[in-house]
């Protein structure tokens, strides 16, 4: 899942012996193709990302362009892009960027702007690219206020609640399709039975600001908190933000699972899916899994939002991968065919003729909910599109931020606080500290982030 954050350079370009070993050609590059030029992307080594690299033949022999990837893992793909086009080191032609990259790396003058591309299209190419049809709450997050759009989305993510629907039938129960998070508590701690091998609620609590600070800042944001006032003043201290984390190691300790603190996304899917969990709260793209043929749990789920809290409904978050154009790119015009190739409605069906509706890319095109076809395999469509339709990326919280991006918040500073403010949270929800104690470190974290990057005076 996305650990998103835009992380100061440090400088130190990468050999060309290291990014050599790393470049790898398509696995599926042999379908054709002509003499073309050659185009390398950068990519995560998330399903969607390989699903991309394996249909690239089609591109190939559509266009004669060949396409490379250098296939990684989150962190170590974002460290060798950043290193790259922050020297301007020409090494790639594409590269993946999360939501809360692409501001910078556009206002930092690292990739090309995207736009006057879209515009440059024949009335053909428009018509048949139809970006009209991208959902429009999510392109804020591909973009920057001062230069537009810095990447074009090829698959997104919200958060939604997913739940057993037989042990609520057999209970006596009924999900909401808005639920509380009191409401969530309460049906969690019921259907917890540890001597059944059943937990509550399965929810991330490991350590990281792509792990449990994902899951968690949605819960933040339904108790009224913020993680800075309009001043980058830190606002860890508030009574909103006490409650959010009270309630949140309360969940844990009375419906989570056991070892709580070391479950991460992995976890938690896979106790959900192994037929253990009662309720589970994570990434919209879970459910895909859930769905799959094989599954233990295959049509036994409900789904429902992103719970709501006495501070705020609609918490859910925004999350995902774009692709975006180096300027240091040679290859800029057959980068952007692979590029609106490869985020067209056509590519949707031409990987659902191949590899089936449950593995096309989601949450950027509304046109993907309308498929007959989509909609029987994902009986969660209308709650995963309403969720992604309804979030504010430029407005998280309820009160102003100066900052953007939501669960994923568009600070720099966020790779390490976030990483540190997780493994408070991580430690608060395995023992018995004070709440005050624990804010009072959390808010002493971020007070020199913020002083250390200039945010506010020392």
């Amino acid at each position: 899942m996305s650990g998103i954050t835009r992380r100061q350079f440090t400088a130190g370009a990468v050999s060309a012996a290291v990014l050599a070993s790393l470049t790898a050609c398509s696995s599926d590059e042999k379908g054709g193709g002509g003499s073309g030029s050659t185009i390398v992307v950068a990519s995560v080594n998330n399903a969607p990302m390989v699903t991309m690299q394996k249909m690239s033949s089609a591109f190939t022999k559509e266009t004669g362009i060949k396409v490379k990837f250098v296939m990684l893992t989150e962190n170590d793909i974002r460290a060798k892009i950043q290193q790259d086009v922050a020297v301007n080191g020409g090494q790639f032609d594409i590269v993946t960027l999360g939501t809360n990259d692409t501001g910078t790396y556009l206002d930092s003058g690292w990739t090309e702007p995207l736009k006057p591309m879209l515009d440059d299209q024949s009335a053909k190419e428009k018509k048949a690219y139809d970006f009209d049809d991208i959902i429009p709450a999510v392109l804020p997050a591909y973009s920057s206020a001062k230069k537009g759009l810095a990447a074009i989305p090829l698959y997104g993510e919200s958060t939604m609640i997913m739940y057993r629907k037989d042990l609520f039938d057999k209970a006596g129960m009924s999900m909401p399709e808005k639920p509380s998070w009191d409401q969530i508590y309460d049906f969690a701690r019921k259907l917890n039975d540890p001597s059944q091998n059943m937990t509550g609620m399965a929810i991330r609590g490991k350590a990281g600001y792509g792990e449990n600070m994902y899951i968690f800042n949605t819960i933040m944001y339904a108790y009224g908190a913020q993680i800075a006032d309009m001043k980058w003043q830190p606002e860890y201290t508030t009574p909103e933000m006490a409650a959010a984390w009270e309630f949140y190691r309360k969940l844990q300790k009375d419906a989570g699972a056991a070892g709580a603190s070391s479950n991460g996304y992995t976890e938690t899917l896979n106790l959900m899916s192994s037929g253990h969990g009662a309720i589970y709260y994570d990434a919209t793209v879970s459910a895909d899994t859930f769905e799959a043929p094989g599954s233990e749990i295959r049509g036994k789920l409900g789904y429902a939002m992103s719970p709501s809290g006495p501070g705020k409904g609609n918490t859910q978050t925004t999350g995902g991968w774009g692709l975006a154009i180096p300027s240091s790119s040679k290859n800029k015009d057959a980068a952007f065919k692979f590029i609106s190739w490869v985020t067209s409605r056509d590519y949707v069906q031409q990987v659902a003729k191949r590899y089936g509706w449950l593995s096309v890319p989601t949450a950027v095109r509304k046109s993907t909910y309308a498929e007959e076809g989509y909609r029987k395999l994902a009986p969660y469509a209308d709650i995963a599109l309403h969720s992604v339709e309804t979030v504010s990326f430029a407005h998280p919280a309820v009160n102003k931020t100066p900052y953007t991006g939501n669960s994923l918040p568009n600070i720099s500073e966020w790779s390490g606080l976030g990483q540190d403010i997780g493994q408070l949270l991580a430690g608060y929800i395995s023992s018995n500290q004070s709440t005050q104690s624990v804010l009072a470190s959390a808010q002493a974290d971020a007070l020199k982030a913020f002083q250390q990057s200039g945010r506010i005076k020392k």
